[in-house]
């Protein structure tokens, strides 16, 4: 995309789902706070302005004013975003999220060992092992692997579609895969309340029976942190196998120096956030950038640009693995800080170590080009699909 050629931001333009780096730097040089023309809408892009922003829930609400599946904790402010963030705190304690690895490496292991010259990384590889971990840890039969993909997938068109974000038909088409989706999870609800075992979805049933969390509640933290616990990881470790693939002696330098791959991953965080796009809606008049926002609007915060922002970060647009810097956005920061950044990054980290381990080279197949996550307006950034060489 030619910047010089660039004069706004369309939400809905494919382009700009596939590659919006042009743009944000655009919105970062000429309209960091932009108004979305006929629409009640503006977007932030600068780093300063996006972090002050996540730390000030109570100007910045992440109640929407609308009902939105699943987003029960993502969309409520404190008292009850506390109380439910605390609950699904104590499921990620670091001692619950480190006691995964060895299960995440035999997974990755697994999934590796089928990799062999074409491959579709996405569904061989990105996809089935966030979705396996995700899936052990709520319980879910292995069975059911394939079906949840999909069907949180669904799920989380269905709630984008929720907030405008798409047409009318998309949701409908999306509801089936939620109810789906509810089905299971209902049912595996069920199983752990007769039988009880030693994973999250026990213990959020034990929330239940103890009164702090709702049965309304419990299905939409059950399905929230599947989608959470494997779309965005998915995304990150595709878009880590893309760069990969594009870039030799990066590959070489990871494969002769593993110790180097948790700083690729923070790096991939940071450049390549898979969460492009975070609402917010005013509670009062407020300037930022030297621009009143009015009150009751909503606000879209760019954590991809603000990433990218030279004011914040020197060299933003090249990955660099002697960069010691966790300030970035890429798992949001404050209340609404990811609570599974701990087990995105490990499972990113036993990833790749295993991946550059098992490989002598990832090329991208010369006679399939990837396809890009566009669409929908979701702001996530990734692929549908990556054919690559391994």
């Amino acid at each position: 995309m030619d910047t010089g050629t660039i004069s706004g931001f369309d939400l809905m333009d494919p382009a700009v789902h596939a590659d919006p780096y042009p743009t944000y730097r655009w919105l970062r040089d000429n309209a960091p706070v932009y108004r979305v023309p006929g629409a009640p809408l503006w977007v932030v892009s600068r780093y300063a302005d996006v972090e002050r922003i996540l730390h000030d829930h109570q100007t910045f609400s992440s109640d929407l004013g609308m009902k939105v599946p699943l987003m029960s904790m993502v969309m409520k402010d404190p008292p009850d975003h506390t109380r439910l963030r605390q609950t699904v705190n104590r499921a990620f304690t670091p001692r619950n999220i480190q006691h995964l690895a060895p299960r995440i490496e035999a997974i990755a292991e697994d999934l590796a060992s089928g990799l062999a010259g074409p491959c579709e990384f996405v569904q061989a590889f990105a996809n089935p092992l966030p979705v396996t971990v995700i899936c052990e840890m709520l319980g879910v039969p292995l069975k059911q692997r394939a079906r949840m993909n999909r069907y949180a997938r669904d799920a989380l068109l269905a709630s984008f579609a929720a907030t405008g974000m798409g047409s009318a038909e998309l949701r409908a088409e999306a509801e089936a895969g939620l109810a789906a989706l509810m089905a299971i999870l209902d049912e595996a609800i069920a199983q752990h309340r007769a039988t009880p075992k030693d994973n999250i979805i026990s213990a959020l049933v034990t929330e239940e029976a103890r009164g702090v969390v709702d049965r309304v509640e419990l299905r939409h933290l059950c399905a929230l942190l599947l989608i959470a616990g494997h779309e965005t990881t998915a995304n990150l470790l595709a878009n880590g196998a893309h760069m990969l693939a594009r870039d030799p002696a990066m590959f070489a330098r990871l494969k002769a120096d593993p110790s180097l791959i948790p700083a690729f991953v923070e790096e991939l965080a940071r450049m390549k956030p898979p969460l492009q796009r975070l609402m917010r809606r005013t509670t009062r008049e407020v300037e930022v950038a030297g621009t009143t926002i009015p009150a009751d609007v909503s606000v879209m915060l760019l954590p991809g640009s603000a990433n990218r922002d030279a004011e914040a970060w020197d060299a933003p647009d090249a990955l660099d693995l002697d960069r010691d810097d966790r300030r970035h956005l890429g798992f949001g920061t404050g209340i609404h800080v990811c609570p599974g950044a701990s087990l995105t990054r490990l499972e990113a980290r036993i990833a790749f170590e295993v991946l550059l381990k098992r490989t002598v080279a990832i090329e991208p197949d010369p006679n399939r080009p990837p396809s890009p996550i566009v669409g929908y307006g979701a702001g996530s950034l990734g692929w549908n699909q990556l054919p690559l060489i391994v």
